[in-house]
């Protein structure tokens, strides 16, 4: 899992958090609203933050694959969710400051038609945790890809050790010399 916590004084911060489900074989992404602001210590909480604070959106692998491309190319990325409950969107894209890139910004936007709640999430990534969350999010799509492999060459298993689901696969077959003359001059004519 990989976590931002982005408090403030003003006491709209947000806190964010990826983490790759395998079951499912998605990212699912978490935001949080600040709750409280401690002056003294110069502090923010994220706790106590009731339901219409919090909000969570399930990423396919391709949209993961969408987020690395924006961040590879100071590009822009977004996408829609729509179900019976709630529709979603979000949008990855450079953090601009006076005309100057200084990181990357993240939205998500959630109208929950059941609750009739409207909740908007923002949250800053400095080129740092920007090039962290590629990093993350390649290591995910590494995981995500080497899984499918694994399947497909092994049924449903997810480890590499159990034996092939093709018994005949396993079984040696031994190929009797050819008694054809094996020297250079002989494979001369051969392309491969």
């Amino acid at each position: 899992m990989l976590q931002f916590y982005k408090p403030n004084a003003r006491n709209t911060g947000s806190a964010c958090s990826f983490s790759y489900n395998k079951k499912d074989k998605a990212l699912w992404v978490n935001f949080i609203k600040q709750a409280s602001w401690n002056d003294k210590t110069k502090s923010g909480t994220f706790k106590g933050s009731g339901p219409e604070k919090k909000a969570n959106s399930k990423f396919s692998v391709t949209e993961l694959a969408g987020l690395v491309h924006a961040i590879e190319t100071n590009g822009e990325y977004g996408n829609f969710h729509g179900t019976k409950e709630r529709n979603t969107t979000f949008k990855f894209c450079p953090y601009l400051r006076d005309g100057s890139q200084v990181g990357y910004s993240f939205t998500l936007n959630q109208n929950n038609a059941q609750e009739g709640i409207k909740k908007s999430f923002l949250i800053g990534f400095n080129f740092a945790e920007g090039r962290m969350l590629k990093q993350y999010a390649l290591t995910v799509l590494n995981n995500y890809f080497t899984n499918c492999i694994e399947e497909s060459q092994y049924g449903n298993y997810s480890d590499a050790t159990h034996p092939p689901a093709d018994k005949r696969a396993e079984k040696k077959i031994e190929t009797p010399a050819s008694s054809e003359d094996n020297s250079q001059e002989a494979d001369l004519d051969i392309p491969w």
